[in-house]
């Protein structure tokens, strides 16, 4: 990934206020930084500890596509109690978003945002840059296969409810629609479909992957992730798979499991 002088660099910073669980644990920020000469919006959660350390990086991938599934206060919430574990937070809207420059493409330029906030996480000095995982929900998981791909220097990833295979049918209307109007018709113009489908290169997720579904997912079929995981079994790459019986595209209702298994994995590579 070309990384142009500016790229990474902050160019403004707002404080937000913390959820009040949280609020002594973590200091979160709303940013504008420098991608590609756009100006892109994320967010920094850091914990405020009193002594001087560093703590490692979490890259999270959010889901969903241009205004849908943005960063908003929920979210926040989420990525302060992943900063109260131990971790600088970064996060990005992805470029066009929320009043950030550019556009998204789903998978295409804007995926150097994330590189970005990595290389960006460099000039924090509460941030060991040296011991960075990713952490992506739907297009969000995504979004950490195509970084893995492209050489993002990760301990280890994990994804919730992922897709691999975008060629895959049938699919919800709603996600056949955005496919169909991002990419075209699959069969005539295949490889914005395979660029963006980790089933078509899983000898590429090298990084320690943990995989997490829900069996009564109506978004993305949970098979994909299961057809990834047999993948990289069969190369003997580093990963765990799991499928939760009862939930859904969100995983909500085994919010604690997931976590646990998402910052238990990550303990075991940093």
């Amino acid at each position: 990934m070309l990384r142009l002088p500016d790229d990474g660099t902050i160019v403004s910073r707002q404080l937000l206020t913390v959820p009040p669980a949280y609020r002594e644990q973590v200091r979160i920020e709303r940013i504008r930084y420098r991608v590609d000469g756009l100006q892109v919006v994320g967010f920094i959660a850091t914990p405020t500890s009193t002594e001087p350390r560093q703590f490692p990086v979490l890259i999270y991938n959010r889901g969903g596509f241009r205004s849908f599934s943005k960063i908003k206060e929920e979210t926040l919430a989420r990525l302060a109690s992943y900063a109260a574990r131990g971790y600088v937070v970064l996060a990005s809207q992805y470029r066009g978003n929320d009043g950030g420059e550019g556009q998204d493409e789903y998978g295409g330029a804007d995926l150097k945002d994330l590189f970005a906030l990595a290389w960006l996480a460099e000039s924090l000095p509460q941030a060991d840059a040296s011991r960075m995982v990713m952490f992506g929900h739907s297009r969000g998981g995504m979004m950490t296969y195509l970084c893995i791909r492209h050489g993002l220097p990760l301990r280890a990833a994990a994804t919730t409810s992922a897709p691999s295979d975008l060629f895959r049918r049938p699919l919800p209307p709603a996600i056949a629609h955005l496919y169909h109007d991002l990419f075209g018709d699959p069969e005539q113009n295949p490889t914005d479909y395979r660029e963006r489908s980790a089933l078509c290169w899983p000898e590429q997720l090298r990084v320690p992957l943990l995989l997490q579904v829900g069996a009564l997912d109506r978004r993305v079929d949970p098979a994909e992730s299961e057809l990834l995981a047999a993948a990289l079994q069969e190369r003997g790459y580093t990963h765990k798979f799991i499928c939760y019986p009862e939930a859904d595209h969100h995983l909500m209702e085994v919010a604690p499991d997931r976590d646990r298994e998402i910052f238990d994995w990550f303990d075991r590579f940093l």
